[in-house]
């Protein structure tokens, strides 16, 4: 394992070690490249082995359906507020109701992105919305634990690996523990994404104070930054930005992202979160203007509770093949870059602020000026009738039979 072999490849950070480790042996800390990894401090460990066998990536384990149930859904009245359909929030809103705790990822004053618990529907906000940053997991193992011991019931999401890594920790199942993993491309980390706001502090004269990755109000991958004297900076086209960019391409994944263990079926949590890229294709009667969530339930406890939540939601059987068309890390992890190895070597040598005007300046052929003429558009109130139509148009198509004729026409043309 990662604390004998310091192999990158063989750590995907989820502090398991460092949260079974009763003799305050571990820390995490960063590496060369800045992702946080294992230190142990031998003159405090007694050689339990306990580190080792916790690890998931050393031993890890599928116990879910080897044939999730799979779903395009959204919640009509809250996903105004979310990344995309926003079944985290009507999951989360179950658990609060239940006098539960929801763990995620939400930011601090600082835009450090660690891992906290809330049991209040307030609290919830902090954790809506994509982050792409690996959070700091800390203490919420220990903590979610001891919510579990108390008999409450908890609800924690997170990365593949982190809740890999959170059932590690457990030694036996808990009834009381409702997890979700969301379908992830890989993780970059927090040193990376604060030297990318002190890049748009410096550009703008003024510190970031707010910042965002996603559109919910339209399912959209988009930068938006708030700064300290009132400013608000955005780029409609996510390519635009240097971080989003080296993000899309996969220079900024932590290793193990490339061999992860976890990006396939089985799946680590009860019930899988994502977008459900393509839903127009594949389910052409759902409203998707607001974005749609990709569901798989994976286990009889993520099929009780959506049981029960289902009602107050907009949703359609989907299929696996369907789902991972455009998703394809549903079943598989992202292949590693060959130019990310000289990506960190730049990026030591130079620093981000060089490489940001240079090699992360999104070439203009890459980027998307249909997205940006649409955002420009819908600040006017020009689009929203053309998104309306859309939908009604897709509609009549899919009650007269046509829409899929029409795809393999199109699909055959090109």
């Amino acid at each position: 394992m990662y604390l004998k072999t310091h192999n990158p490849y063989e750590c995907s950070g989820c502090a398991a070690c460092y949260s079974i480790c009763t003799h305050k042996a571990i820390t995490m800390v960063e590496d060369e490249e800045g992702f946080i990894v294992p230190q142990r401090a031998m003159d405090k460990c007694v050689q339990c082995g306990m580190c080792e066998e916790v690890c998931p990536i050393e031993h890890p384990m599928y116990d879910n359906f080897k044939a999730p149930v799979v779903f395009a859904a959204y919640d009509s009245k809250n996903r105004r507020r979310s990344s995309s359909g926003g079944l985290f929030y009507a999951l989360a809103q179950y658990v609060i109701n239940k006098g539960g705790v929801v763990f995620g990822a939400a930011y601090d004053s600082n835009l450090q992105v660690h891992h906290i618990s809330v049991d209040t529907k307030e609290g919830l906000e902090r954790l809506r919305g994509s982050k792409y940053v690996q959070s700091y997991i800390g203490d919420a193992f220990r903590s979610a634990i001891a919510y579990l011991k108390q008999g409450r019931l908890v609800y924690f999401t997170g990365t593949p690996c982190q809740i890999a890594g959170l059932k590690a920790c457990l030694h036996k199942p808990y009834r009381n523990l409702l997890t979700s993993d969301i379908v992830c491309h890989g993780v970059p980390n927090q040193h990376l994404f604060n030297c990318h706001l002190h890049y748009l502090s410096q550009q703008e004269g003024s510190k970031v104070v707010g910042y965002s990755f996603r559109d919910s109000k339209f399912w959209i991958i988009r930068e938006k930054a708030d700064y300290s004297d009132g400013k608000v900076s955005y780029e409609m086209d996510g390519n635009c930005s240097p971080y989003l960019y080296a993000f899309g391409l996969g220079y900024i994944y932590r290793r193990s992202c490339f061999t992860c263990k976890f990006a396939h079926i089985p799946r680590q949590g009860d019930i899988t979160l994502a977008d459900y890229w393509g839903v127009g294709r594949f389910h052409p009667d759902l409203d998707d203007r607001g974005g749609v969530s990709l569901v798989l339930v994976n286990s009889m406890k993520g099929q009780q509770v959506w049981d029960v939540i289902k009602g107050n939601l907009k949703y359609r059987g989907s299929t696996l093949a369907a789902c991972s068309t455009y998703n394809p890390n549903v079943i598989r992890p992202t292949r590693e870059p060959k130019e990310r190895e000289s990506f960190f070597r730049q990026l030591a040598r130079e620093g981000y602020d060089c490489m940001a005007r240079t090699e992360l300046c999104c070439p203009s052929e890459m980027r998307n000026s249909v997205v940006v003429l649409k955002m420009r558009l819908r600040q006017y109130g020009l689009w929203q009738p053309i998104d309306l139509l859309k939908v009604g148009l897709k509609r009549l198509l899919y009650a007269t039979h046509l829409y899929g004729w029409i795809y393999k026409c199109q699909t055959h043309g090109k």
